[in-house]
Parts: structure tokens; sequence; C-alpha cells
């Protein structure tokens, strides 16, 4: 029993001590359309619950005077207009830039308030919603100078999945014919380097499939961009460097897209 209890505290301590691992993310098109019809709702629900006289009011703050009234008119116009221009073939980036920008007002009409006024609650509801739309843009809210708001749709990461799989093709026949000049290298070792470059490919094709099919595909994403950085290191480091700069450089542009549809880096 002490031993038990011994191994249950360890346990218990190691759980505590090791952060779960983050996986990269994207939400599909479909649940981003859901997110700007959820914005719009809440807004909608802040909107109701303000009292007649904030809607009736001048607020002054600190790019000027503003009314009240129209500033929640301009704001719900502004967030209308980025859920109807959104579709599976535009991600209608520069509407959803548009709202970040013009939710600026409203949240600093509400920060003045206080906590306690009437809306409040619904405010921190919308807030949180506009939040979670600014990161799948790879933005922040409220927006920062200068920065860039950007979303490829599904339609464009499945072309990039696309992409990769076919340039790795390219790119395996290329490096095969390279590393056959290579008196010195073994039939083997040749056959188990191109390989990893056509397992490239593989990996692009099953994320490309869990992107179609808007399934979890967090593992592939991982997947392919561990295969890649093998690949990579293996092109850079070998004889073949410069035969195969040209196609590996096709095949990097392409995961650099995927990459930023997941919130995240490649170093092409």
């Amino acid at each position: 029993m002490k031993h038990f209890k011994v191994a249950f505290v360890i346990l218990i301590a190691l759980a505590v001590a090791v952060p779960a691992f983050a996986q990269p993310t994207r939400l599909y098109d479909k649940d981003v359309k859901a997110l700007l019809e959820q914005s719009k709702q809440s807004f909608e629900k802040f909107w109701d619950a303000l009292d007649g006289q904030f809607k009736s009011s001048v607020f002054k703050g600190p790019d000027g005077e503003f009314s009240v009234k129209k500033m929640g008119e301009d704001y719900k116009k502004t967030i209308e207009l980025a859920k109807e221009r959104f579709t599976d073939s535009y991600s209608a980036s520069t509407e959803v830039a548009a709202v970040l920008r013009d939710g600026v007002r409203p949240n600093n009409f509400v920060a003045k308030q206080g906590t306690n006024f009437k809306g409040a609650s619904e405010w921190a509801a919308h807030f949180t919603q506009i939040k979670q739309l600014a990161a799948e843009y790879g933005a922040v809210f409220p927006p920062v100078e200068g920065q860039s708001v950007r979303r490829y749709t599904d339609k464009e990461v499945k072309l990039a999945t696309d992409g990769v799989e076919q340039a790795a093709k390219a790119l395996a026949n290329a490096f095969d014919n390279a590393l056959k000049l290579d008196k010195t290298m073994a039939a083997p070792a040749r056959q188990a380097q191109v390989a990893q470059v056509k397992a490239l490919g593989e990996s692009a094709k099953v994320l490309g499939s869990r992107i179609s099919d808007t399934q979890p595909a967090s593992a592939q994403y991982t997947a392919l961009f561990d295969q890649a950085t093998k690949v990579k290191a293996t092109l850079t480091a070998g004889s073949a460097a410069v035969a195969t700069q040209a196609g590996w450089a096709g095949v990097s542009k392409q995961l650099g897209i995927i990459a930023t549809a997941f919130h995240t880096t490649w170093a092409e």
C-alpha cells in the first residue's frame, strides 16, 4: 500500500510538472463562418443590453468625440459585411481587418464605463469571440500598429498540400539522379535518402485528405513538418545540395503557406 501511495504521488507530480503539448490547429472555413455569425449576435446582445442614455450619448475617446449610436451601427455593419463576403474562395481578410479596426471604439467605450454597467458581460463575451477571430487571421485584438490580417481558406491550404505532394515527386527524381553521380554512395543508402523525400509527399497527401474532409489535422500537420525538417537536413548536407536547391525551394514555399494557415512558421 505504501508503494502504491508513493507511485501515485509521483504520477500526480509528473502530471503537474509536464505541460500538455500544444498542437498546431486552425479553424475550418465553416467554423470561421459560424464565428462571424456568433460575433454578430453577441454584439447585438450587447447593444440590446445597453441603457438608452448610453446609446444616445456622445463618447470622447482617444481619437476624438463620436456618437455612440453611430459607432454601434457602423460596427455592426462592418461585422455583417465580413460575414457576407466570407466564402470558401475568399477569406475576407480585408473585411475582418476592418472589424478589428472598428471594434477599437466600442472597446474603448466599454473600458471607460467600468465593470458594473449594463452590457458589461455581453461585451466580455463578444470581446472573447473577436479575439478568437483575430487569432485565426494571424492578428490580435485590440489591433497593433501595422499588424498583418491574413487567412488562407481551406481550398488554399489543400492546394498547398497538393503542391508539396507534386513538388516532392519531382524533387525525389532530381535527388535520385544527383546522388547517382556520387559513385562512393551505395545503392541502399541512396534509396533510403530518396525514400525520405517521397515520404514527404505522402505526408502532404495525408494532410490534404484530412483538410478535404474537415477532420482534425494537428497530428498530420506535425508529421508533415517533422518529415520536412529531416528532408531539409538531408538535402543541405549532402553532395546533391546544389542540384536540388530549386526543387526544394518550390516545396518549401508551399510548406510556408501551410505553416501560416496553422498559425506557425516555417524557415524556408
